[in-house]
């Protein structure tokens, strides 16, 4: 009876580890304002640098299967200081907005991922914000843990979490 208790106990601990939780904000009062042919773009996520790159090309990759809109990926928008090395936040919005607005891109969409690894539980992260250039205003941002309840690296996680805002994020456009 005493290694149920544990294993309860056990099993308990695990799952409120995978209990992370999402942020789904959109204005949905801006979303007529989007052009049916907007191009998006989508500079290389930020946070965790034995991340991004996947999770830069993941993310097109699942965006560019759901929406019809052209989207242009892009790289770096700023060198990389330590605080962005051990995942720091993403880079100012006033960048990407005046990098989007010189290439007159209509859309822009900023990432961050980011993962942990505590106790043998494993999660990854995926931020994102989307912008409309023009006005510089927020449309909408997602965060997401990955939803896995077992995995096997960090990777993974990330991968999952990309996964979920990819989707949020085509939403949008598929209103």
């Amino acid at each position: 009876m005493k290694i149920f208790r544990i294993f309860s106990l056990l099993s308990l601990m695990l799952l409120q580890a995978c209990a992370n939780p999402s942020i789904v904000s959109v204005r949905e009062n801006m979303l007529s304002d989007i052009p049916p042919q907007a191009v998006i773009f989508v500079p290389r996520f930020e946070g965790n640098p034995n991340f991004v790159e996947e999770s830069t090309d993941f993310f097109v990759a699942n965006l560019e299967r759901s929406v019809k809109n052209r989207v242009v990926q892009g790289s770096v928008l700023r060198q990389e200081s330590t605080d962005i090395i051990s995942g720091g936040n993403l880079a100012p919005v006033e960048i990407a907005l005046k990098v989007s607005r010189e290439r007159d891109y209509d859309l822009l969409i900023m990432g961050k991922v980011s993962s942990h690894s505590t106790m043998g539980t494993l999660n990854g992260f995926s931020t994102i914000r989307i912008y409309d250039v023009t006005t510089g205003e927020r449309i909408a941002n997602f965060h997401r843990p990955s939803g896995l309840l077992m995995a096997y690296s960090e990777h993974q996680c990330v991968m999952a979490a990309v996964e979920r805002t990819a989707k949020d994020s085509a939403s949008i456009f598929n209103h």
